[in-house]
């Protein structure tokens, strides 16, 4: 891709940044050229903004391994190895290594991000595809992605909203929003200090926590407890291998988008033991194999 100074000109930079361009560039520079040459010279925002503008490409860099304060590439960066990076790893398709990937600030791909071990952000970490991880997928900041599969644990600190499925093989804890928009599953508990919402079921080995409102559109299924200190939503049934207890005020619902002539069989509520705030729902007493609590 040829860039001018016109063509960048036309994209409104800052002026910093234009200027920074007139004095550096060479009239024979490529696009990655210019993103190399910003970010050897600290100005990764910048770097940033010139990939914002003119999208990804289709080469693709392959290492065996990367240590370094910032990469930014505007096509698939393959690594052998791990990744280490100070303050951003960006690229405009796909992130993937072999080992871990370790960031002290945002990780940022335009298509799939996937490693061999576990994947850290610091700051955001978003991926217009896959998030995808052997071991814990770990994030400062933000998450968003179209779907996200960790082996281990999932810890987020910023909000998060996941496109499509969330599979989790063992915890999965948000500090904030935590947003599915299909199916989520985790193999141990699921634990968010605000909202949880899954445009499809939620399914876990362990208790479902939620700090605000929790629900889903299909339905919810734990082998612990269910426990919001909101409301308890779910579109078809609910189902606890313990308790099911919305917050102080509110109420719990199953069912709200299941036909009058399917109650019994699709908007069930499986409990411990009655959920003093059951508002709508069948209850169909303890799941089988399990006794009331007394």
């Amino acid at each position: 891709m040829d860039i001018t100074k016109a063509f960048i000109k036309a994209k409104q930079p800052c002026a910093d940044g234009f200027r920074w361009y007139v004095r550096n560039a060479r009239q024979d520079s490529s696009y990655q050229d210019l993103l190399d040459a910003l970010v050897a010279d600290g100005r990764v925002n910048d770097a940033g903004w010139l990939l914002d503008q003119f999208g990804p490409t289709d080469a693709v860099l392959t290492l065996d391994h990367v240590n370094a304060e910032a990469l930014v590439f505007a096509g698939t960066i393959r690594v052998r190895g791990g990744i280490e990076a100070g303050s951003l790893v960006r690229a405009g398709r796909d992130i993937h290594a072999g080992g871990g990937i370790t960031c002290g600030g945002a990780i940022v791909a335009g298509g799939d991000i996937k490693c061999g071990a576990s994947l850290r952000a610091e700051g955001k970490l978003q991926a217009g595809g896959l998030i995808q991880a052997e071991w814990n997928i770990e994030t400062g900041a933000e998450l968003a992605c179209e779907a996200l599969r960790a082996g281990w644990e999932l810890l987020c600190r910023g909000a998060a909203e996941v496109g499509g499925d969330c599979i989790v093989g063992e915890s999965l804890t948000a500090l904030d929003d935590f947003y599915c928009a299909k199916g989520l599953r985790a193999g141990g508990g699921i634990d968010a200090a605000q909202r949880l919402q899954a445009g499809h079921g939620i399914e876990c080995g362990a208790d479902v926590r939620a700090g605000g409102h929790l629900g889903a559109g299909w339905g919810i299924k734990a082998r612990g407890d269910i426990l919001a200190e909101g409301s308890i939503r779910a579109g078809e049934s609910l189902a606890a291998e313990g308790r099911i207890q919305a917050g102080d005020g509110y109420g719990v619902y199953a069912g709200v988008e299941v036909c009058e002539h399917a109650w019994e069989s699709s908007a069930r509520v499986h409990a411990n033991r009655p959920p003093r705030e059951l508002r709508s729902g069948w209850w169909a007493g303890p799941l089988p194999g399990l006794g009331q609590a007394a």
